[in-house]
């Protein structure tokens, strides 16, 4: 029997694949602006789905699994507290450049949250760079926060 929580078809969380998804994340915000912009509605909403699944792969290898290919039991794999974050990253008010924005920086929040933790966890760089040149794309919409914090 084997001593870890999760079934053994259960993948474990590799460190390049949390590298990666720390840098996608940025990398997919980056694209924002210009939907935005554009009021490309439906792919502002596209684009925050990616960025929710991405931040879900990291609360799932954080948890130390990769996300079970195929699953329909998801809730078995996350706390209480990690469902309740993203279930409130799912509300849109309204189609609108505000609408994806919140939902947007909800999500900065909670990757603010896991990445730290990921990547003392794995041993993985963080992206600076790739954060860097995202926020610096995202300045450009009005509405976007001048600051964001976990606190």
């Amino acid at each position: 029997m084997s001593n870890r929580p999760w079934p053994d078809l259960l993948e474990a969380a590799q460190p390049q694949k949390v590298a990666v998804l720390l840098a996608t994340f940025w990398e997919t915000l980056a694209d924002f602006p210009d939907l935005i912009e554009r009021d490309e509605h439906l792919l502002a909403a596209e684009t925050t789905a990616v960025l929710r699944a991405t931040v879900l792969k990291m609360m799932l290898a954080l948890n130390g699994i990769e996300r079970p290919a195929d699953t329909r039991h998801l809730n078995t794999y996350l706390g209480a507290s990690q469902r309740a974050a993203l279930e409130k990253t799912l509300s849109a008010p309204a189609v609108s450049a505000e609408s994806w924005i919140g939902q947007a920086v909800a999500l900065v929040v909670i990757y603010r949250w896991y990445a730290p933790q990921l990547v003392e966890k794995h041993h993985v760089a963080y992206p600076h760079t790739a954060e860097a040149t995202a926020l610096v794309a995202l300045q450009r919409l009005p509405a976007w926060p001048l600051a964001i914090t976990t606190e």
